[in-house]
C-alpha cells in the first residue's frame, strides 16, 4: 500500500508509527500550510486500508509540528511533541498533543488541544514523553521557565484517556522555582505498578546548588507545585545530585534512587542509595537513617549501579568502597526489596574485597531468572596474583557478605586472568 503526501509536504513519512489497533501515525515536521506558511508540520492519522481519519497542523512559520516524533501509549492512544512549536510571540514554546487511537486529534495545535509552554524557549516535551503501564504518561520540560526565572523545569501529568491542555505552571506540574533547578533534567521512571519517579539532580535546595531532588507521582493523579523536601528526596548542600545515577524500578513497583555524589558532612562523594515506596514515595533529606551509604570520601556508594532482581529485591554494587585503610576494596550489598537496607556498608551487610583495588563488583552484578545474582569482580587479588578475578554467587532472599574468597567464589588462577568479564543468564536460574 501507498500513502500519498498531500498538498504541502515536505518530509511526508519522516516517521510512521503502528498502533495496536492496526491505525498508523505518519509525521511530517517539513509540511507547508497554504499562504505558504513555511513547515507549520503536521501528523496523520490513517486507517489500515490508508484512509485519512485526522489531521494535525501548526499554524506559524516553522512549528515544526510532530518534529520530536509520536509516543504511543500503553492503552492504544498516542501523543505527538512539538518543542518548536510557537506560541504567539514566543518562540519554540512547546507544544504536547493527545490524541485519540482511534479518531486522533483534528484541527491546528493551540493551548485547548495541546500542553503549551507561555514563554520563548520553555521547549514543552522536549526531553521527552514518558509512557506510563497504566496508559498514562508524563511529558518532560527542563528547560520550561517559571515567570522570568528561567529553566525551572516542568514535569506534566497527563490522562491517557483525555489528555492534558493548556498552558503548563505550578496548578497542573511539578515545577522548580530556582534558576536552573531544570525539574526533571535527568527523566522520569516509569514502575511497575504505574507510578513514577522524577529525578531532578540540578535542583537547588535554598542556597545550596545541584543538592538535587527526586519526586514520587501518583500514575492517576500525578503531583503539581513546587520541589520541595515535603515531597521530595532532596539533598542538603552544594553536589550531592540526588538521582544523579538514576533510579532504579524495581519488580515489585518499588524503586531504589542511587546518589554515588552525596555527601556526608565534611565527606565528600560518600555516596547514598534509598529506598522508595512505590505506592507513597519518600520524602525528606538523605541520611544514613533512610540510605544505605559510605564512611569514606569516595566512597561512591552505588557506583557503578544498582541491579534489580527478578524477585523484586535488589542489589548494589559500590566499587570505590574503601574498608577503612583499604582502599578501593568494593563492596556488594543486598537490599529488601519490601523496606531496603539502611546504615553504612560493612563487611556485616556486604560482600566486599579485602585488599587494594579488589573493587569488588567493579563489573555490576547480574540477575538470575531464580532471583539469586553473580557478583562480577575481574578486579579482585587472591593475595599472590592482581587481577586474578572471582565470581561469586548470591542469594536472592538473604544475600551475601563477608570477604570474597576462593571458598565463596569462582576465582582466576593467574595474574590478570580478570575472570568474569560477562555472565550470562540461563532461563533455568543457571
Amino acid at each position: 500500500m501507498t500513502v500519498d503526501g498531500p498538498a504541502g509536504s515536505g518530509e511526508f513519512g519522516r516517521a510512521v508509527t503502528m498502533l495496536p489497533n492496526g491505525n498508523f501515525v505518519v509525521t511530517d515536521p517539513g509540511f507547508d500550510a497554504p499562504g505558504p506558511i513555511a513547515d507549520v508540520g503536521a501528523v496523520y492519522l490513517y486507517r489500515p486500508n490508508g484512509t485519512l481519519i485526522s489531521t494535525l497542523r501548526g499554524g506559524s512559520f516553522n512549528d515544526r509540528v510532530g518534529s520530536a516524533g509520536i509516543v504511543v501509549l500503553a492503552n492504544g492512544n498516542f501523543v505527538i511533541r512539538s518543542p518548536e512549536w510557537r506560541n504567539g510571540e514566543a518562540g519554540r514554546a512547546g507544544a504536547v498533543t493527545f490524541a485519540s487511537g482511534t479518531s486522533g486529534s483534528e484541527g491546528i495545535v493551540s493551548p485547548s488541544n495541546s500542553l503549551v509552554g507561555g514563554t520563548a524557549g520553555d521547549t514543552v516535551g522536549d526531553l521527552g514523553v514518558t509512557a506510563l503501564t497504566n496508559g498514562n504518561y508524563v511529558v518532560i520540560s527542563p528547560n520550561w521557565d517559571n515567570g522570568g526565572i528561567w529553566d525551572a523545569g516542568a514535569v506534566t501529568f497527563g490522562s491517557g484517556i483525555s489528555g492534558i491542555a493548556g498552558v503548563v505552571s505550578s496548578t497542573n506540574s511539578l515545577v522548580g522555582s530556582q534558576l536552573g533547578d531544570f525539574v526533571g533534567g535527568y527523566g522520569v521512571t516509569a514502575l511497575a505498578n504505574g507510578n513514577y519517579v522524577v529525578r531532578s539532580p540540578s535542583w537547588d535546595n535554598g542556597p545550596f546548588g545541584n543538592s538535587g531532588a527526586v519526586t514520587f507521582g501518583s500514575g492517576t493523579s500525578g503531583i503539581n507545585g513546587v520541589v520541595s523536601p515535603a515531597n521530595s528526596l532532596v539533598g542538603s548542600v552544594s553536589g550531592d545530585e540526588i538521582g544523579s545515577l538514576g533510579v532504579t524500578a524495581l519488580t515489585n513497583g518499588n524503586y531504589v534512587v542511587v546518589s554515588p555524589g552525596w555527601n556526608n558532612g565534611g565527606d565528600f562523594d560518600v555516596g547514598a542509595v534509598t529506598f522508595g515506596s512505590g505506592t507513597s514515595g519518600i520524602a525528606g533529606v538523605v541520611s544514613p537513617a533512610n540510605s544505605l551509604v559510605g564512611s569514606t570520601e569516595g566512597d561512591s556508594v552505588g557506583f557503578p549501579g544498582v541491579t534489580a532482581l527478578t524477585n523484586g529485591n535488589y542489589v548494589v554494587c559500590s566499587l570505590n568502597w574503601d574498608d577503612d585503610e583499604i582502599a578501593n576494596a568494593g563492596a556488594v550489598t543486598f537490599g529488601s526489596g519490601t523496606n531496603g537496607i539502611t546504615g553504612v556498608v560493612s563487611a556485616a551487610n556486604s560482600l566486599i574485597g579485602s585488599k587494594q583495588n579488589d573493587y569488588v563488583g567493579g563489573a555490576r552484578a547480574t540477575a538470575l531468572t531464580n532471583g539469586n545474582y553473580v557478583v562480577l569482580s575481574p578486579f579482585w587479588d587472591d593475595g599472590v596474583s592482581s587481577n586474578v578475578g572471582a565470581v561469586t554467587l548470591g542469594s536472592g532472599t538473604s544475600g551475601t557478605s563477608g570477604v570474597v574468597s576462593v571458598s565463596n567464589s569462582l576465582v582466576g588462577l593467574n595474574p590478570n586472568d580478570d575472570l568474569d568479564v560477562s555472565v550470562t543468564a540461563l532461563t533455568n536460574g543457571n
